[in-house]
């Protein structure tokens, strides 16, 4: 089941977007481009390395950004300034990003007075990993990959229902 309000969902999907891509360009110090996202089954994790920020208020739900640890430690490592070697501080920094493009695309949406609050990441490591939300059953997940250098390189998605 998508949005009920299809402006809105499309209003999220390219605010995610925008925000990704700022934040890759202007902290991360990559170009990236998306490509066209897609409505896929199940909740499972993509890459070795999960953000999960959960949505409440006009929004009910989840965003998701995954990225492959060989990725994830070059993507941080760009981010600090530093070469990055322990696990946790790349977590952390998958965390980080994860909570700089949800952060941005909230402001971005509450300027189209969509408003929603959003939680602290929860970080998820191990590809495949199932993420369960039982009040959103039968919602549909849409993904939007995103590519650098001729390769996806992390997967951003929203998992989520607008409400009455």
């Amino acid at each position: 089941m998508r949005f009920m309000n299809e402006r809105l969902f499309q209003n999220i999907i390219q605010a995610l977007i925008h925000s990704a891509h700022d934040v890759f360009q202007t902290m991360i110090f990559m170009d990236i481009q998306p490509k066209e996202p897609f409505d896929r089954k199940g909740l499972n994790c993509l890459s070795d390395i999960t953000g999960v920020i959960s949505l409440t208020g006009s929004v009910v739900g989840s965003i998701i950004l995954s990225m492959d640890a060989q990725f994830a430690r070059k993507a941080v490592s760009n981010m600090l300034g530093d070469q990055i070697e322990s696990e946790q501080e790349v977590v952390d920094g998958v965390g980080e990003i994860t909570n700089m493009v949800v952060g941005m695309a909230k402001t971005e949406l509450s300027n189209l007075s969509c408003d929603f609050e959003i939680s602290v990441p929860v970080m998820i490591v191990g590809k495949g990993s199932t993420i369960k939300h039982l009040s959103l059953e039968g919602s549909s997940l849409t993904t939007i990959p995103f590519m650098a250098d001729g390769q996806t390189i992390f997967h951003l998605e929203l998992y989520a229902k607008d409400t009455p």
